[in-house]
């Protein structure tokens, strides 16, 4: 996932390069899903497989092969390019250990996020609401 310019500087200098090593160390797969960098695949109607262009369908949360399918015999629902991101399992930007680093695929990584997400979207609400003009005329 692109880094926001504001949020630069919160990650190393040599991100990209940790980054990298990170997907490398994965095979360049979803460390959730086993879904390859690159590809182009059918997610599911009910986002509980996928299935690769040469037709091998997996489950969507472990990656397990679940078999041949013709597209035309498939329930998919949605074709994208597989992503590869890399995720802080602790949010933290500064803290790229080993062991905090997971390579996502985009869907996910927006799903490992979603809580705080959704924490940052009520802050940002309540913040707006919090800063209205006091000497505006009332009506």
């Amino acid at each position: 996932m692109p880094i926001r310019p504001e949020n630069k500087a919160l990650y190393p200098p040599d991100w990209p390069q940790i980054s990298r090593a990170v997907k490398e160390r994965a095979g360049w797969k979803c460390e959730q899903c086993a879904a390859p960098h690159g590809q182009v695949i059918w997610r599911s109607v009910d986002m509980t497989t996928y299935m690769l262009e040469r037709g091998e369908v997996h489950d969507a949360e472990t990656g397990e092969y679940l078999g041949m399918a013709r597209r035309s015999e498939y329930p998919g629902g949605k074709m994208l390019k597989v992503v590869l991101t890399t995720a802080h399992l602790d949010h933290n930007p500064a803290n790229c250990a080993d062991d905090n680093l997971k390579a996502l695929c985009q869907f996910h990584h927006l799903r490992y996020d979603a809580k705080l997400h959704a924490e940052n979207a009520a802050k940002t609400a309540r913040a707006r609401k919090a800063t209205g003009d006091l000497f505006a005329a009332q009506s």
